[in-house]
């Protein structure tokens, strides 16, 4: 399987390295946690993160994910998504984006990402 991404607030993601590993608040209210491929981040920005700032993008290995991962729709749409269903262990993480913002403020991939 591909890397998976995922987006969250800078300070989140602090939390996760400091406490060795990744959870938020859909894992506690859905059972999973969303990600995306590399493909559909961009798309995943507009649509659920528009107008905020202070964002990261980090790629997870699935390799190293040590709960189930299921590629699936869950919202009634055709497109499928990586779902992890438990905590992501900080192991895990390849990369830490910092740079998703262009100069007007909207969340665009990495360079070394397009």
């Amino acid at each position: 399987m591909d890397l998976l991404y995922r987006i969250a607030p800078a300070a989140a993601v602090q939390a996760a390295e400091a406490q060795g590993y990744f959870e938020s608040a859909d894992l506690a209210a859905e059972g999973f946690i969303h990600c995306s491929f590399l493909h559909q981040v961009l798309g995943v920005s507009q649509r659920h993160y528009g107008g905020q700032q202070g964002l990261v993008l980090f790629s997870i290995d699935p390799a190293a994910v040590d709960c189930e991962i299921r590629v699936e729709n869950t919202s009634g749409g055709t497109e499928l998504y990586p779902h992890i269903y438990g905590r992501v262990p900080w192991a895990a993480v390849q990369q830490v984006y910092a740079d998703t913002y262009d100069q007007a403020g909207v969340f665009v991939l990495p360079a070394e990402l397009r």
